[in-house]
């Protein structure tokens, strides 16, 4: 174990410390993830700064590791210099194709230049139209499709270098249009490492909300974007039209799931199982209805009201008012425009984040999510018979059980 210096500082209860170098006063912190140990400079003089940095860097470390993110990211121009000595490898052991030497002439001349300085996990749609306007400049032209072309595929040498090297994820990488842009046709949705800063933003709208109808409605859409990001539904058409009824406990075998009958935008019905923590948000959206309060969740769902689950009397057009809300919290946390589509995010963003979750943690096949969300599997059914997938909500339930996400148990 190495000696402890005199600047030494530990937090997170030991699992990190803070410490400084003889030959700077900026505080760095070292940390482990899985194995390795990580160092990682706090860019603050002052030790309780450099505490409050600490603790962001690390448990942001902690939370990307536990989602299967990268830990840590790259210059651009390391990767691409990692990419380039790969093709020139393979060339001189001639497996190379003779087009590798065109793509290093691109990194070389337009790429490293322009994105030298941004991490690789940072180039993303914004920044590609950013260089596909600086390289127009430099060339003094619009480049030629071909041109545009085999820049693309020198883009994609270091996307997949990075890749390879777990600097960032599939999921990450931006769509590259045939003319060298980036695809704006991917619709926005919000990423699995912005999902904290999400539900941060979500505790300040309420904090700062006047008491009173205001708070209400601001209480009332948080655990309405709760229970869409853990479930996939369609939000106007599938959550506002839910009642009480359409929430039932299952049991298969010895493990009790909260299962919900979907009424579809083509009016067909589908039940699907949902992450025990559901059970909570429905709790609390109980406990601020004055009718209802007295039950307990089990006890309300047994009973099968005809009654909305979202229900707030004073506005008749509950999408609307919601999704303006939604609009301004999210400007407020800096998070409405995503930066892989250049467009801003909307409810419907939370659908293509559960499903980006899902398949990203490998939870379930493509196949069995379409079914859950009750989107188009026409080519799937061609290969797969009927899915139960009652069968399948261990995968969609995910840890715990309901009576743990219960306060009421």
């Amino acid at each position: 174990m190495p000696k402890k210096v005199e600047h030494t500082v530990h937090i997170l209860e030991g699992k990190a410390t803070l410490s400084l170098r003889k030959t700077s006063p900026i505080w760095q912190v070292r940390y482990k993830i899985g194995h390795k140990w990580l160092r990682s400079t706090t860019k603050e003089q002052d030790l309780n700064q450099a505490k409050s940095k600490a603790v962001d860097l690390v448990t942001n470390a902690w939370f990307r590791q536990r989602n299967n993110l990268p830990t840590v990211s790259k210059r651009f121009k390391t990767i691409a210099n990692l990419a380039i000595k790969r093709m020139e490898d393979e060339l001189a052991n001639e497996h190379g194709k003779a087009t590798y030497n065109s793509y290093i002439l691109a990194l070389k001349k337009y790429h490293i230049p322009h994105f030298k300085n941004h991490n690789i996990d940072n180039v993303d749609y914004a920044a590609l139209q950013r260089f596909a306007s600086w390289r127009a400049t430099e060339m003094g032209k619009t480049p030629s499709t071909s041109t545009q072309n085999t820049h693309n595929a020198a883009l994609k040498r270091v996307f997949d270098e990075a890749v390879l090297r777990n600097y960032i994820t599939t999921t990450q990488l931006p769509h590259l249009e045939n003319k060298g842009g980036a695809s704006s046709e991917r619709r926005p949705d919000i990423q699995i490492d912005e999902y904290p800063t999400l539900l941060h933003a979500m505790r300040d709208y309420i904090k700062n909300g006047r008491e009173g109808h205001e708070r209400n409605m601001r209480l009332l859409l948080r655990d309405y974007v709760l229970i869409l990001a853990n479930t996939g539904i369609r939000q106007g058409t599938e959550m506002i039209n839910m009642r009480w009824r359409d929430i039932s406990l299952t049991k298969s075998g010895d493990k009790e799931y909260l299962t919900m009958r979907i009424k579809g935008k083509t009016q067909k019905w589908r039940t699907i199982q949902v992450r025990h923590r559901v059970a909570r948000y429905l709790e609390r959206i109980k406990d601020r209805n004055e009718e209802l309060k007295k039950l307990t969740l089990r006890k309300l769902l047994a009973k099968g009201l005809d009654k909305p689950v979202i229900d707030a009397t004073r506005n008749a057009d509950l999408t609307t008012a919601f999704g303006r809300m939604f609009t301004r919290m999210m400007e407020r946390a800096e998070l409405l425009v995503d930066t892989h589509t250049g467009k801003n995010r909307t409810l419907y963003s939370l659908r293509h984040f559960y499903a980006t979750h899902e398949l990203t943690k490998g939870n379930v096949t493509a196949y069995q999510l379409a079914e859950h969300m009750g989107t188009s599997i026409a080519m799937l059914q061609a290969h797969y018979g009927h899915l139960d997938l009652l069968k399948l909500a261990d995968k969609f339930a995910g840890e715990g059980s309901v009576s743990s996400a219960l306060l009421d148990n």
